[in-house]
């Protein structure tokens, strides 16, 4: 893309073999879709046909409801089949829902996919199918128009462009068709291109075809989502292998009784088929997310609590993680001397006025003095919270003094220009890196006065640049150039300046970082950190942060770039600091670690992050990503994220565990439920026609518990003691169906469902008194319990003697005291 914005818009249609006049002959135009590609985006995800549903759907648990329904249909058992069948429905539709979801995100695509364009072919302008397109088409636009390829601009009137499909950014940008200087540092300061996806608000011009279909920013954003949704999924996967075995396990199980007992093999299929799996896990996650979302944490990607847990390496932004989303001014250098900030007449010092008139003109943040909050860069916030706090606007600055042009800072001359017209004439303000702008310098202002700078002035501005920087703090440098013209923007503005003075800021440190460092290293996660700060200032902060000890860990960017692939992969083996590393170095350093097998982490804001968001075990998007930044990472956190990812990955952990007890206790339910039904029918063959306490057991009761269990966890127990309760609870219930012989169906339901109830009410991992998810379905399950025996008492005209009813409760007691001396066995081993 350098190549484009860099380079006149007719060297570029020279270059691409096009002409202005004529555009491309339509005999070249096949040739040319056979050399650099059609123009069509290859939506991810797969394709949205049917066969792409059915394929994510098929599943060995859904199969066997299947057959369950099937087996209930043929031997006419309708009811409990209307029952199965509504459970499969809904395990299918809750499946189905997340797979459209996903594909719901890039419809938009199609859109772009098969709009219209206005083309010039042969000197005839013609409108073509937007997947006709080919590089070297020249394409004219207008208000309204779907840009429909990346193009470098080569007219633009007044042109106003939505980029937000692109960037994420949601306010206009104007483009223009003059060559950009130097390097950019993201697609948004790109302002000769229009990108594919990108509308037309105002205006009208003209632009060249430079990549078309998947080559298009548009087309490698949603290469990396397409990466990220194959290899990042994975919960799904581990869930669906996970019950497929529970389920096969299970119906080996009724295979065999059913070979002994083929009276009841109805209701036995039947409470297999009635358990709402989907339904059970979608609420359980529905629930995770909102409680993570309380915290500050937006859950994109579920696969993320089982990925999280296995991370080795985590690449952190400084900014939010270990310092503050703010910047504050904390120095001010003019004259050659340090400033009290806190002491300065503003209105009586002519060098400090016209420091702070540059900070507010070349300026292009926001800043709400109500909220203390602004949008833009942090620096730029910071400049205009110090003016306002000391009574200097910018607005009121921005009205006397009209902004002409914009010369936007790219990673190589680290400078942000304006030129402005007052009354006085214009002038051309720079802020930027102090070397950078040092360099451009001719003269410096002292005392109000433009003088010839010394070699002595410029080593009294770098010692105190350096003391500066070995305090941590941020520095810029301001300069400007006045001209008694309006010079052009392919003019050199940014040569032969007036030197003012610098600004030092300070990224305030996040309270106890040095605590959560440890605490990620203690997880057996090695924390690695991206800083913008010059290496001296990096390794100050590195040093605060407990980050790290020895200097020789920080590494700058310009040290990476002079190294041979070997020697990066040495460097890297060492550094745990990365000072000034651009987007593409950061995506070589992502790179070359997950290569290696590492399991990464990589938190990202910009458009210049996608590639190793997509690339990453877990992509963190954070602080003001925009949507299209969200899509690719698996979860976003606002603000203080290191904090925040140390609760998810205890979160995760505690998910892990959670899942195991929940498939845990669903094997001892329906194993003790498979032994108790069949031990029962020996007495009362009957007790297969009523399913009704099956029903209410499995579909309610026990489905309302397992969103507890999931939630809170349940104490472990090993192998043996887990079979020595399958059997008590069998045996039990077994017991009481003998004792009252003629009530078994309510007896099932009062001993086993309330064995149930015990084992959850010991086990489960939560105070009883304590209000939260758990507690209260536990309570509601309980609830549910004791209506549904008086329910069905009456309506069977249930009633018990007073020996038969001491037997219940002694049953359950007894229920009660073997499950408190298998929890305390436990314990011990």
């Amino acid at each position: 893309m350098h190549f484009y914005y860099n380079n006149t818009w007719k060297f570029i249609i020279e270059k691409l073999s096009s002409d202005i006049h004529k555009g491309l002959l339509e005999e070249l135009v096949p040739k040319r879709r056979q050399v650099y590609g059609d123009n069509e985006i290859k939506l991810p995800l797969g394709s949205s046909g049917i066969f792409s549903y059915i394929k994510e759907l098929i599943s060995i648990y859904l199969f066997i409801c299947l057959f369950i329904d099937i087996f209930l249909l043929v031997n006419k058992n309708y009811v409990l089949a209307l029952f199965v069948t509504i459970i499969l429905f809904t395990n299918i539709f809750l499946r189905w829902l997340n797979i459209y979801q996903k594909k719901k995100q890039v419809e938009f695509l199609q859109n772009i996919n098969y709009t219209t364009v206005s083309v010039l072919r042969d000197g005839v302008e013609k409108v073509v199918k937007a997947e006709e397109l080919v590089v070297g088409d020249i394409v004219y636009v207008r208000k309204g128009s779907l840009i429909a390829a990346d193009m470098r601009v080569i007219r633009a009137h007044n042109i106003k462009v939505d980029e937000k499909n692109v960037t994420g950014e949601n306010f206009l940008k104007d483009k223009y068709e003059s060559k950009i200087g130097g390097e950019v540092s993201s697609i948004s300061e790109m302002k000769n291109i229009l990108f594919k996806g990108t509308v037309i608000k105002e205006g009208e011009g003209a632009g060249i075809v430079i990549s078309t279909g998947n080559n298009t920013q548009l087309g490698k954003l949603l290469t990396a989502m397409n990466y990220a949704n194959s290899n990042k999924n994975t919960l799904k996967s581990m869930l669906d292998k996970n019950i497929n075995k529970l389920y096969l396990l299970i119906s080996f199980v009724t295979l065999v009784i059913y070979l002994l007992n083929k009276e009841i093999i109805s209701v036995l299929l039947f409470l297999l088929g009635i358990i709402p799996i989907e339904l059970i896990l979608n609420t359980y996650i529905y629930i995770l997310k909102k409680d993570l979302n309380n915290e500050g944490i937006e859950l994109i990607n579920t696969s993320t609590l089982e990925l999280v847990k296995d991370l080795e390496i985590l690449f952190l932004d400084k900014v939010g993680s270990i310092t503050l989303n703010k910047m504050v001014v904390k120095g001010i250098v003019s004259n050659n001397k340090l400033y009290d900030i806190d002491k300065i007449d503003y209105k009586k010092d002519i060098n400090i006025n016209r420091l702070m008139d540059i900070l507010l003109l070349c300026n292009n943040s926001t800043y709400n003095i109500e909220a203390d909050d602004g949008s833009g860069d942090l620096s730029e916030i910071a400049y205009i919270r110090f003016a306002s706090n000391n009574r200097i606007y910018k607005s009121l600055l921005d009205s006397k003094n009209k902004r002409i042009f914009e010369v936007p800072m790219d990673s190589d001359k680290r400078m942000l220009t304006t030129l402005n017209k007052s009354k006085k004439g214009y002038r051309a303000n720079i802020k930027g890196d102090v070397d950078k702008v040092l360099e451009r310098c001719t003269h410096i202002m002292i005392d109000g006065l433009e003088k010839e700078i010394t070699n002595e002035d410029i080593n009294m501005i770098k010692a105190l640049d350096f003391n500066y920087s070995v305090e941590g703090l941020k520095t810029q440098g301001v300069a400007y150039r006045s001209f008694n013209y309006q010079p052009s923007i392919s003019e050199n503005v940014e040569s032969n300046l007036v030197f003012v003075g610098i600004v030092a800021l300070e990224n305030p440190i996040i309270e106890d970082v040095d605590k959560q460092i440890l605490s990620i290293k203690q997880r057996g996660i090695i924390p690695i950190l991206f800083t913008d700060d010059n290496k001296i200032a990096a390794t100050a902060i590195g040093q605060k942060t407990r980050l790290i000890s020895d200097p020789s860990l920080v590494i700058s960017g310009i040290e990476l770039d002079s190294l041979s692939k070997e020697e990066l992969i040495g460097v890297l083996s060492k550094a745990k600091i990365f000072s000034r590393v651009n987007p593409e170095i950061k995506s070589k350093i992502v790179g070359l670690f997950n290569q290696d097998g590492y399991k990464v982490g990589v938190a990202g804001e910009t458009l210049g992050d996608l590639s190793f968001l997509g690339i990453s075990k877990v992509g963190i998007s954070k602080g003001k990503a925009p949507e299209i930044v969200k899509k690719v990472s698996d979860l976003f956190i606002k603000d203080n994220y290191l904090n925040k990812f140390l609760n998810l990955f205890d979160v995760s952990q505690s998910f892990m565990k959670n899942l195991y007890s929940c498939e845990k206790i669903t094997l001892i339910f329906l194993l003790s439920q498979l032994i108790s039904l069949n031990l029962i029918s020996l007495i009362d063959y009957k007790v297969g026609n009523n399913f009704i306490p099956v029903l209410i057991t499995n579909l309610v009761i026990f489905s309302i518990l397992t969103v507890g269990v999931l939630n809170s966890g349940l104490k472990s127990e090993g192998i043996g003691l887990s079979i020595f309760k399958i059997l008590a609870c069998s045996v039990l219930t077994f017991l009481a169906a003998y004792i009252i012989k003629d009530q078994c169906e309510i007896v099932f339901l009062i001993v086993f469902t309330g064995s149930l109830l015990i084992n959850i009410i010991i086990n489960l991992k939560t105070k009883l008194f304590h209000i939260n998810i758990s507690s209260i379905l536990l309570y509601f399950a309980i609830f549910i319990w004791i209506l549904s025996i008086g329910i069905f008492g009456v309506f069977n005209g249930v009633s018990f003697t007073l020996y038969e009813m001491i037997s219940l409760v002694i049953i359950l007691v007894i229920y009660l005291i073997i499950e408190l001396i298998v929890k305390k066995v436990a314990s011990i081993n």
